[in-house]
């Protein structure tokens, strides 16, 4: 079982890694970096962590403004 007492780190968006990815990968690092706060770090079990991280990510996928 993993220990999530550290906080989560927030991926960065600059770099050579971020002109390889395609645009919605990068979508997709932005909203997973917007999810990871405290209060839903330590709210959710492992598992649960996961799961909601990414049900948030495809709603926000689903309901973004084009």
């Amino acid at each position: 079982m993993q220990n999530f007492t550290e906080t989560p780190t927030k991926p960065t968006m600059t770099g050579k890694d971020g002109k390889r990815r395609s645009g919605l990968q990068n979508l997709a690092a932005y909203y997973q970096s917007l999810f990871d706060i405290d209060e839903n770090f330590y709210y959710y079990s492992s598992d649960d962590y996961q799961n909601a991280k990414r049900k948030f990510v495809k709603y926000l996928m689903k309901h973004r403004a084009v």
